[in-house]
């Protein structure tokens, strides 16, 4: 379901991505070419009027009475005689734009543009029939962009029309069609994770007499049976490295298939102390110091099993990795919202590839598999961590240590720290 969702998104997020790229792209065509229309019409008007002469005084309103359209069509004519002055005479819709532009020497017309309008300006004199001889006049046609403006907001609202149309038609079809796209991967999937179960279900009964006869053979075997007791041992280590084989196995069966219940709150705090009493024995026989630090009180909801096992494979992993008369430290306090779990060890440390590869499935910092282990525990940890929102991320040295730091949502509560020196 969860790959289903992701792909449906994804296809919907990239042709809705690609639509409203087209519609910006066909809003600013049209934009461009309602501006050229424009400007071609104020150069036509522009030529037409160039050869008339200055308007004189009291002839305003009589332009404007004959020339109605000008007003209708949102176009202003503006007559200068001075570049600084306002101007002397005005043709169509009045508004306010300024001043005339700086002029230019190399250009005898000039484009001006404001809020809501464009310009043309042309420059003349007494030659072409403007004001009295030798007078400098200059020529400032205008229109008003409010016609280009409501078409393009008329285009905004079909467009927006026609991409929420089809998105909701593309939404339906790519739901069917991913749908149809992960069923079978869901389905090689669903009995992958059922034959994971069968298995690890089928295997419990034969391992558990494999170790019951191993354990038999131990007790009746006489101590100077050296070579027996070496098969035995053999038999009795390997039957309990496929036991933890088959229960991370089916572990992470149960986990694919959300078979885990409700989560409740639980006490971190105490929970990591009962796991440290359990570990206390496996460290001293391995002479390796255990030392806890660990803020009281500390709250979070969760699967009680599962962050059982979380802790347990964190240490059971810096037990195997550090040698005879190391540290490993174990601390707990909360960081804001979140409960911050670390377990640092003095081991042989990973190099940064391996720190990118140590969460993954079957794989080892030791090939030669001699510290015993599945290759499971880190990739089940970070499997728990993400089915109660957190996260986990190691920092290591080769030589010096790892520290694998664990964070979860906390609730409210907490005290102050215990320290337990092992």
């Amino acid at each position: 379901m969860r790959q289903r969702r992701e792909l449906f998104l994804l296809y919907l997020g990239s042709l809705g991505l690609a639509l409203v790229t087209v519609a910006l792209v066909v809003r600013g065509i049209t934009r461009q070419i309602e501006l050229a229309e424009t400007r071609s019409q104020l150069a036509l008007i522009g030529e037409d009027l160039a050869s008339l002469p200055v308007p004189g005084p009291g002839r305003e309103r009589e332009l404007q009475k004959s020339r109605r359209d000008f007003r209708s069509a949102h176009l202003l004519v503006e007559w200068f005689t001075n570049r600084d002055q306002d101007a002397v005479a005005r043709l169509g819709d009045i508004r306010s734009m300024g001043r005339l532009p700086v002029e230019s020497a190399a250009q005898a017309t000039q484009w001006q543009q404001g809020p809501g309008w464009i310009a043309l300006v042309l420059s003349g004199s007494s030659e072409k029939a403007w004001g009295s001889p030798n007078q400098r006049v200059w020529l400032r046609i205008s229109a008003g962009l409010e016609p280009m403006e409501a078409r393009l907001r008329q285009l905004d609202l079909t467009l927006s029309a026609a991409l929420l149309m089809a998105m909701v038609i593309s939404a339906a079809s790519s739901w069917l069609l991913t749908r149809r796209a992960v069923a079978p991967v869901e389905a090689t999937l669903e009995r992958l994770r059922q034959f994971s179960l069968d298995a690890s279900h089928e295997l419990r009964g034969p391992l558990a007499a494999m170790a019951a006869n191993a354990e038999m053979g131990l007790v009746e075997t006489q101590l100077h049976e050296r070579s027996q007791r070496r098969r035995f041992e053999a038999i009795a280590s390997a039957s309990e490295q496929m036991q933890q084989l088959v229960d991370d196995l089916l572990l992470l069966a149960k986990n694919g298939e959300n078979r885990l219940g409700r989560a409740e709150p639980l006490d971190l705090s105490e929970l990591l102390e009962q796991e440290m009493d359990l570990q206390q024995d496996l460290f001293s026989q391995k002479q390796l110091k255990l030392v806890a630090e660990i803020t009281p009180g500390i709250r979070i909801c969760g699967y009680g099993p599962l962050l059982h096992r979380l802790m347990r494979n964190l240490l059971d992993n810096a037990r195997r990795y550090t040698e005879p008369g190391g540290l490993v430290r174990l601390s707990a306090q909360r960081r804001g919202r979140l409960a911050h779990i670390s377990v640092l060890d003095s081991g042989i440390g990973l190099n940064p590839d391996q720190q990118a590869r140590v969460f993954d499935r079957f794989w080892r910092a030791r090939q030669d598999r001699s510290d015993g282990g599945s290759g499971l525990g880190l990739a089940i940890a970070a499997r728990i961590c993400s089915l109660h929102g957190g996260r986990i991320q190691v920092s290591s040295e080769p030589g010096t240590g790892s520290c694998f730091e664990v964070d979860l949502p906390a609730l409210p509560g907490a005290g102050t720290t215990i320290i337990n020196p092992g």
